[in-house]
């Protein structure tokens, strides 16, 4: 056996190959078993008049707060947008997307479901109606009226159409006009249109101005049960009388309006703790009481019209790693794979390189002991064979020789000569005793 050559080299053949293997190890579970969450993401919007192109940018700074840069790709209108998430391969990490976009409930399971989940919704969407004819309160007044719809927005159609239906109109009772975001505010005041319907946010500048205009009333819709059972992504809620300015009285009564839910849809495989980044800062961004909604409401991860994000759902229930809790997010990160992967590893490697001597050790003295426990067999039958069958003394000087020829052909490392001498040692003298009483 070759220790002597394992042994001259065991840097190469031993512990060389250990490191390496312990080097994959660390590489492995750095991208794959306890996964760095990407640094970069990219969040897809629709126009700069988009409840998306107005909110990404306050996401992106939030989250440059916490190391993470954000990247805003724009698109012609919010559908390009939500397509860039669903995509294969996807171009964007995160959409900003109204919950209409979502599949309907009686609808089959389109590409919309299959690729994406919500991770919350942040903010409710109000559909307004805005008249410019004095004392209007009812959808059923809106015939033959001129409607304004968002020309950029393509949900705009669908919900005039629901509207209209509701009130038991049909859209040949109307005059239906689509009209640029930006002119949408001067053109009703203006008395080009009569009526504006319009899904946007508070924040959004056309509707903060209509809804404060003296000339401007704002719509209620009545009796809309049957409406939301049909529509189920359209939700119901109250704006009370005076909420949006007290001194002006505005709305001048409690009004039943109805909202679609806006929705941060990210991709299925995002790496979880990029997703509880985003929540926390939606969290930040989201959770402060205004007109539309009160303290804590928002962001929410139930009911939402995409399938909604299991990391999300635990992390709102308190499923959250302990080191997010007390360190910023890329060092809670970087802490979690030192403890759980790297450190590890790291003993685990130390340890078998500080065995491999003690391996040699053992392994050596096995070789040893083996030759050893043969010339004690042989000798114990030296006494017997010379006084009882002294023919097969011959027998036994040839086995003596055999054990002999072994130990000279081992190849020990210089470590270990002297106990190599002592074996040889032992053999000497066996052979001698063996001599001596055959000479008899």
């Amino acid at each position: 056996m070759k220790f002597d050559l394992l042994y001259r080299r065991r840097w190469l053949l031993v512990y060389v190959p250990i490191l390496l293997v312990a080097a994959i190890l660390l590489w492995l579970s750095y991208t794959r078993w306890i996964a760095q969450p990407p640094r970069v993401l990219t969040i897809a919007v629709g126009q700069a008049s988009d409840s998306s192109a107005q909110l990404a940018p306050r996401y992106r700074q939030r989250l440059a707060d916490m190391g993470i840069e954000a990247k805003i790709l724009p698109h012609a209108n919010a559908k390009l947008a939500l397509d860039s998430v669903l995509g294969s391969p996807a171009r964007a990490d995160i959409a900003i997307a109204s919950g209409l976009q979502a599949p309907a409930p009686a609808e089959p399971s389109g590409k919309a479901s299959r690729g994406a989940q919500a991770l919350a919704v942040i903010e409710r969407e109000p559909v307004w109606v805005f008249s410019r004819i004095p004392l209007m309160t009812k959808l059923q007044e809106l015939r033959s009226m001129r409607i304004g719809i968002v020309a950029e927005d393509e949900l705009a159609p669908g919900i005039a159409a629901r509207l209209l239906q509701h009130a038991q109109l049909q859209i040949s009772d109307v005059q239906i006009i689509k009209v640029p975001r930006d002119r949408m505010t001067n053109e009703l005041i203006d008395g080009q249109i009569d009526v504006a319907i319009l899904l946007a946010s508070a924040s959004n500048e056309s509707a903060r101005v209509l809804m404060r205009s003296p000339s401007i009333q704002i719509l209620g819709v009545d009796q809309i049960r049957q409406l939301i059972d049909q529509e189920p992504r359209l939700r119901p809620f109250v704006l009370p009388q005076g909420v949006i300015e007290l001194r002006g009285d505005i709305p001048p009564r409690d009004l039943t309006l109805l909202s679609a839910d806006l929705q941060l849809v990210i991709r299925p495989n995002m790496h979880p703790a990029l997703q509880r980044a985003l929540l926390d800062v939606a969290t930040q961004l989201h959770e402060r009481p205004s007109f539309l909604q009160r303290q804590g409401e928002f962001p929410r991860v139930t009911d939402t019209d995409f399938p909604p994000s299991p990391t999300a759902v635990a992390a709102m229930r308190g499923s959250k790693p302990w080191l997010e809790h007390i360190l910023p997010f890329g060092w809670a990160q970087l802490v979690q794979w030192l403890l759980l992967a790297f450190l590890p590893i790291l003993l685990i490697t130390i340890v078998v390189l500080a065995w491999i001597p003690s391996w040699f050790d053992w392994r050596i003295n096995a070789v040893l002991q083996n030759f050893y426990g043969e010339l004690k067999f042989l000798e114990t039958e030296i006494e017997p064979v010379a006084s009882e069958r002294p023919i097969e003394m011959k027998r036994l000087l040839q086995r003596l020789d055999d054990i002999e020829m072994k130990v000279i052909q081992l190849e020990l490392p210089s470590d270990y000569t002297e106990r190599w001498y002592t074996l040889r040692a032992h053999l000497a003298g066996a052979r001698d005793h063996l001599l001596g009483l055959r000479s008899r």
